[in-house]
């Protein structure tokens, strides 16, 4: 196997491993979640509530899919633009000076005293490897089809 066939490869299972584990805790402790997001100020309650409530299971259907590499293309679409989102939203609280808890990693993630520069490396890096295996789907050629 090429070497860039490995680093592809240890990225999708990777960066699939990691959503699988921040969706599954937040479904588990969707109040807490729910919290977390409405702390960032973006939304309504009533739009906190439901984004705490379908995010996750699409964070762990996602990874999911790249992991098991059905729908790829799609699976690091999704992947990428939650990527982005989340990035976005972290840099509004931070240049706002909100000192939240992320609600990236549920539980994890009660302290408040936001390390923001940690968090943002975090999430660019997470990013930087969703675009990274977007790109990659996107230049594969399509599957040939048998009649």
């Amino acid at each position: 196997m090429a070497p860039a066939k490995i680093i592809l490869l240890i990225l999708r299972l990777a960066l699939g491993g990691v959503f699988i584990y921040a969706g599954a805790l937040k479904i588990v402790d969707a109040p807490e979640f729910a919290r977390a997001i409405h702390n960032y100020q973006l939304t309504p309650q009533v739009i906190s509530t439901l984004v705490a409530v379908y995010l996750p299971w699409l964070e762990v259907l996602a990874g999911l899919a790249l992991i098991a590499r059905r729908l790829p293309l799609g699976a690091t679409l999704a992947l990428t633009t939650m990527s982005a989102v989340f990035l976005i939203a972290l840099t509004s609280a931070w240049l706002r000076g909100l000192d939240i808890s992320c609600g990236c990693f549920s539980k994890e993630e009660h302290k408040i005293q936001t390390h923001f520069p940690q968090l943002f490396l975090r999430d660019a890096a997470l990013l930087a490897a969703a675009v990274t295996l977007f790109l990659a789907e996107f230049r594969r050629p399509a599957p040939s089809r048998q009649p």
